[in-house]
């Protein structure tokens, strides 16, 4: 990883790279060191930093941490069984067994003349994504701001914040709660952080799964992120649903190709 990283001339450090093993590969990152004394210097840290997907076959992702690690894990172990027909991406091999010929073939390739990552291409949201790879990556660009915008109404030595989010076009409920081992507080989010929720919300529109109906966010007071958009699988709480006239006016706005059934019975009525 950090020959494929220096030879892409990316911003990204080289130095004390973690890797974590999943079923199909190893996720590679930079761990981030946070001052626990200080309950806000968390906000200097990128949300949306890089974390590289490395599978069995030597394929190579790049993914956001914004993104449910656990969801993009599942994601790239699909895109491997596929890549190689159904059978493990080492071509049935032991992982281990693998893996151990692949660094002894990494060593060999060091001692040529040739680096040894010529052999190495990205793919999926790294490379010639398609455009859901475009535009979620700038929905998830604009949860950074959202994030620290947030952090700043927290009491002091707060632990975890949860931020939900039920937006239309027409209508608005936000909730924001923070905790902490000792007390949990519910602060109001200002007219500002709805502004940025609503510019994300609109970019994140242009996925073909249409705009979230909520967006909810789980955050540490160590940086740590987690990202999740509702499309209605299951009913909504009912602090958190909104009049129909509502989603009606929503689904003009942006109209989609599939609304839950649940959610269609609640908008057209009990006589429908």
């Amino acid at each position: 990883m950090v020959d494929w990283i220096r030879a892409r001339g990316l911003d990204y450090p080289t130095t004390g790279l973690t890797a974590d093993r999943f079923e199909a590969g190893w996720s590679v990152y930079a761990p981030v060191e946070v001052d626990e004394s200080d309950p806000m210097a968390f906000l200097d840290m990128p949300v949306g930093r890089s974390v590289f997907l490395v599978g069995d076959s030597g394929r190579i992702e790049e993914v956001s941490s914004s993104v449910p690690p656990q969801h993009a894990q599942d994601e790239f172990t699909a895109r491997e069984r596929t890549a190689s027909g159904g059978k493990g991406a080492n071509g049935g091999k032991d992982a281990d067994a693998y893996m151990a010929e692949f660094v002894q073939w990494l060593e060999q390739e060091e001692s040529a003349d040739e680096p040894s990552i010529s052999g190495f291409t990205i793919v999926g949201p790294g490379g010639e994504g398609g455009p859901d790879d475009v535009i979620a990556a700038e929905a998830s660009r604009l949860i950074e701001p959202i994030v620290q915008q947030l952090a700043l109404l927290g009491p002091s030595e707060w632990e975890w914040l949860w931020a939900e989010f039920a937006f239309t076009v027409s209508a608005e409920i936000a909730h924001l709660r923070f905790s902490s081992y000792h007390r949990s507080v519910v602060v109001p989010v200002p007219e500002p952080v709805a502004a940025l929720v609503r510019e994300q919300r609109h970019v994140a529109a242009g996925m073909s799964a249409g705009p979230w109906w909520r967006l909810l966010l789980t955050v540490t007071n160590r940086g740590e992120t987690t990202v999740n958009y509702d499309y209605g699988d299951g009913p909504f709480p009912h602090d958190q649903m909104l009049p129909p006239e509502d989603y009606r006016s929503d689904l003009e706005a942006y109209p989609r190709p599939r609304v839950p059934a649940w959610l269609a019975r609640y908008i057209d009525g009990p006589d429908a």
